[in-house]
């Protein structure tokens, strides 16, 4: 017959967990109690963490998801020849006009994280082929992975200032921003406003009120790169010194005097739909329309496209540009 193995009877110095709410622990001298008392209150509260991480993390993935989506949004362009211009990689469409006269040039500048691709419809359109010369970048510190990231607006407009002079029609460039891009095209404009026709404006962050770094913008400081992804942690180095930024801008929205066309939907959950209001409010000089899209979000640069491309002609392509505009639908 086998012998019964008895239970080990529980020790406070092996167990303190069991025995310091119980009165147990107090037998021991007043050392040894707080060394007990004192491992108790590491492994409850690595316990915690053990819970709470997963929900932190889940609660992190889901904004830094649409981050990413907005990266994988567009379509892809036909057999494009990828051009490289100082930091910046570049595509390039132009059909000529039955004319001869030349095109006027529109520049696509993308969100964080992105690529020239996220304005892969628009240089795929047939009727934006017709009216435009187009170019769609990706801005410095996109090209790669590897590529050191450029959270300087003005570092970025500069990297733009040359392609602003391969406009040939003698009207200027348009430029054309989506979410991050916004700030970009604005310091663009500030600072060559004399080579730059019009704005438009897609979902973009522009207020510095409403654009300070996010609870999750600040956990993924500490999170390591395998762990979140290149995309997203270039992202977030982006994000972090955008609102001082913005700060310096405000008093020079008022120097820009060429047309503005705001696109935003009311449901965005990565740019407050308020940030609209503060550009269209700050620009006194300048005549906007402001398209508000009742419950559209972040990607309304994708699915409002035809709308934003029947706007945008309409306003800087017809000869008698129409006077500012409000629309809420």
């Amino acid at each position: 017959m086998p012998k019964r193995r008895d239970r080990p009877i529980l020790s406070p110095v092996d167990h303190p967990r069991a025995f310091c709410c119980n009165g147990l622990l107090s037998a021991y001298p007043r050392s040894r109690r707080v060394l007990q008392l004192s491992n108790y209150l590491s492994n409850t509260r690595h316990s915690v963490w053990f819970w709470l991480a997963p929900g932190l993390i889940l609660a992190l993935a889901i904004p830094l998801s649409l981050l990413a989506q907005q990266d994988d949004t567009a379509s892809t362009i036909a057999s494009p020849i990828v051009k490289t211009l100082g930091a910046i990689d570049y595509v390039e469409i132009y059909t000529p006009s039955a004319s001869l006269q030349p095109k006027q040039l529109i520049i696509f500048v993308h969100g964080t994280p992105g690529s020239y691709t996220a304005f892969s419809s628009y240089l795929n359109d047939p009727i934006m082929q017709e009216k435009f010369h187009m170019i769609s970048v990706t801005r410095p510190g996109w090209r790669n992975n590897e590529d050191a990231k450029v959270p300087s607006l003005d570092e970025q407009a500069a990297a733009l200032r040359p392609l602003l002079g391969m406009d040939r029609s003698g009207k200027g460039a348009l430029l054309m921003g989506h979410s991050y891009g916004g700030p970009v095209i604005a310091r663009t404009a500030m600072n060559y406003s004399e080579l730059i026709a019009g704005l438009i404006f897609v979902a973009t962050t522009g207020d510095p009120q409403l654009s300070a770094p996010r609870w999750y913008n600040r956990f993924a400081v500490v999170l390591p790169r395998f762990m979140l992804g290149a995309s997203l942690k270039g992202a977030n180095a982006e994000i972090l010194p955008l609102r001082p930024q913005l700060e310096a801008m405000v008093p020079r929205w008022q120097d820009l005097t060429m047309p503005v066309l705001i696109v935003q939907g009311s449901k965005d959950r990565l740019v407050h739909p308020d940030n609209a209001l503060f550009m269209h409010r700050m620009l006194v000089n300048s005549e906007v329309r402001f398209l508000n899209r009742e419950g559209q979000g972040h990607f309304v640069l994708w699915e409002e496209a035809t709308l934003i491309r029947d706007n945008l002609i309409e306003l800087f392509v017809s000869s008698s540009a129409p006077s500012a505009s409000f629309s809420a639908n």
